[in-house]
């Protein structure tokens, strides 16, 4: 079943959670270099191929109701700063959010915003009875971004998560329905 982008765009008055549009594609792909972001997610820097097939793949995943992948902008100015991916799990009413802020918008508060926006659009508007988070144990600045956002610790989880083909504990945490 399709999701439909919210509309007008979830915004706080700081942040927008929005649509992928191509002239965002430039940005993503400068962020995709980032050394930081290198170091936290398995996907390599946006081929030439991957760049130009970007916008289509988001809105694939609306379409097929897989997720719900926005992109964080300023509010003011609707500059790119950030994605955020709500990812529905093979339970409906379930979903993990994954979260990368751009490194010239790092330490804002963009990414405990943008947490929870997208959390709190998923209980409420979609329903779900639960959302998801989670960090690695080392990255201090993810797990302070989930917190803040109003996530709860859940505990570690040993061995649970692999970036670049190693095995390493995560930081789990849920926001549900009775938490809002």
């Amino acid at each position: 079943m399709p999701l439909i982008p919210p509309e007008p765009p979830l915004t706080d008055g700081e942040i927008v959670l929005r649509m992928r549009r191509a002239d965002d594609i430039a940005a993503i792909a400068e962020a995709s270099r980032d050394s930081e972001t290198q170091r936290r997610l398995n996907d390599g820097p946006l081929s030439e191929e991957a760049q130009r097939e970007s916008v289509a793949r988001a809105e694939q995943q609306w379409a097929t109701g897989r997720g719900a992948p926005f992109v964080i902008a300023d509010a003011r100015d609707d500059r790119p700063l950030g994605l955020l991916n709500l990812q529905l799990r093979e339970d409906e009413e379930v979903a993990n959010l994954a979260v990368s802020v751009f490194p010239e918008a790092r330490g804002r508060g963009i990414a405990s915003r943008a947490l929870r926006l997208g959390a709190l659009w998923g209980l409420r508007d979609l329903g779900l009875a639960r959302v998801a988070a989670e960090a690695a144990v080392d990255n201090h600045a993810s797990i302070r971004a989930i917190e803040k956002a109003g996530f709860q610790r859940e505990g570690t989880l040993r061995a649970h998560c692999k970036t670049h083909g190693e095995r390493h504990d995560c930081v789990m945490f849920s926001l549900v329905a009775s938490d809002v």
